[in-house]
């Protein structure tokens, strides 16, 4: 993922043209080699301003921090409209949920996962579309075997509910081998479907839970 759209925006927002903003910078910076043409190929995500980060914040008034985790923001955007489209019936909140913890994970960022077991929703929103993206699926299985147990069970909650056998094995070789991760990942079966006979039968059917069954 690129800045370069998010600095197009904060230009435009700043009511700077592309050859204003150059000379900004050249001033910010006492180096005249900024040209209209350099912040249009920085918009057009086909150059990287990676030295000029500092002076770009300085010049658009915004903390550094916003252009630095700008390509995780964009990502966790973008991962959200792509959930929102897989599953329009699902509420925004679980989605933007499910963005943000994608885009952490595809980064090798444990944490989000780390805190709170997440719902059986939400992990079958974070699985349909992690386990597309290999570095993804490499973190996850991992964390398996890795960290504290909420981290560990959340990502076999994850890959169970993924359509392939590979990573459903995995999960499924987890939980018999992890007593803290099975009882935490039964628990969260139990809450979901209570203590209705039929309806824990059910899960030894349950196709989109390979940890349930």
């Amino acid at each position: 993922m690129s800045i370069g759209p998010l600095i197009k925006d904060l230009r435009e927002a700043a009511g700077l043209s592309q050859s204003e903003l150059a000379d900004v910078l050249c001033d910010l910076s006492g180096r005249p080699t900024v040209t209209r043409e350099t912040v249009s190929r920085w918009e057009n995500s086909k150059r990287n301003p990676t030295f000029w980060l500092p002076f770009l914040a300085e010049a658009l008034d915004v903390p550094l921090s916003v252009l630095e985790f700008g390509e995780v923001r964009r990502r966790t955007f973008v991962v959200g409209t792509a959930l929102g489209a897989l599953s329009p019936m699902i509420p925004p909140t679980t989605r933007n949920t499910a963005a943000e913890i994608v885009t952490s994970i595809a980064s090798g960022d444990p944490s989000p996962l780390a805190t709170v077991q997440t719902s059986h929703e939400t992990d079958l929103l974070i699985s349909r579309f992690a386990s597309q993206d290999t570095a993804t699926v490499r973190h996850l299985v991992r964390w398996l075997d890795e960290g504290p147990p909420v981290l560990r069970v959340n990502a076999c909650g994850i890959v169970a509910k993924t359509s392939k056998i590979d990573l459903i094995d995995s999960a499924t070789h987890a939980l018999r081998r992890d007593a803290e991760i099975r009882d935490l990942y039964m628990w969260a079966v139990g809450k979901r479907v209570g203590d209705n006979p039929k309806a824990l039968i059910k899960e030894l059917y349950n196709p989109k839970d390979a940890g349930a069954r």
